[in-house]
């Protein structure tokens, strides 16, 4: 499987993607508030892909757990650097 730290870092580039995308369709409130959502469900996703090629013997609930994880990583360490940036 891939490391943990590449699905991460593939999460928080799709997830800007994503917001900017979104910010031209939709309130930009709204999309504040649909960014959690959007991360943990990209996460949990890539997570579940990751082991479906790499390590076919691993669990989707395992996977997925795993994915969810990943994604408050993410959006934590998003978060901290908006913050560090003063941006929220």
């Amino acid at each position: 499987m891939l490391e943990d730290i590449v699905i991460i870092g593939i999460v928080m580039a799709v997830t800007e993607i994503i917001k900017h995308l979104l910010k031209r369709r939709l309130n930009e409130d709204l999309v504040t508030q649909l960014l959690p959502l959007i991360v943990l469900t990209l996460a949990g996703g890539l997570n579940v892909l990751n082991a479906r090629l790499f390590a076919p013997d691993v669990p989707v609930t395992e996977a997925l757990a795993q994915g969810l994880t990943l994604g408050a990583i993410a959006g934590g360490v998003y978060s901290l650097g908006k913050a560090a940036l003063g941006k929220s």
